[in-house]
């Protein structure tokens, strides 16, 4: 499967019933580089990666910014990172190789669906070595 499959198939797959999905996704690696994404997903820079990625393991970072807009921090430890803005939040998972990211706004999609959706996707490419 191609890494755009991952996206669509996946992580931009609806959520429930009445369609709904994430409002955008990203497959990233650690450098920042993008392996995939939806066509809505904002544009990111290396250094909010590089942000992102430290935020998971320091508390005082207390905010990360995607494509300049900042949103606060509101869970993380080594694997994973919880933002949020107002009614739209990202979850962050990291593999040994990627970035899992998912957008979600609250509602239709609560931030917990979007939890669900992102570590499935990052527990697969965990077992494949991702």
């Amino acid at each position: 499967m191609a890494w755009d499959a991952y996206i669509s198939q996946n992580l931009m797959a609806p959520v429930d019933s009445a369609g709904n999905t994430l409002l955008s996704s990203a497959l990233l690696g650690h450098d920042g580089g993008v392996w995939a994404k939806s066509a809505d997903f904002p544009a990111i820079t290396d250094g909010e990666v590089t942000i992102i990625m430290n935020a998971m393991n320091d508390n005082s970072i207390t905010a990360c910014n995607i494509a300049g807009v900042k949103y606060m921090k509101l869970q993380s430890d080594d694997k994973m990172l919880h933002c949020r803005k107002d009614k739209t939040g990202f979850i962050v998972r990291k593999t040994a190789q990627a970035l899992v990211i998912g957008f979600y706004h609250d509602p239709p999609v609560p931030g917990a669906i979007c939890n669900k959706q992102v570590d499935q996707l990052a527990d697969y490419l965990e077992q494949q070595g991702y």
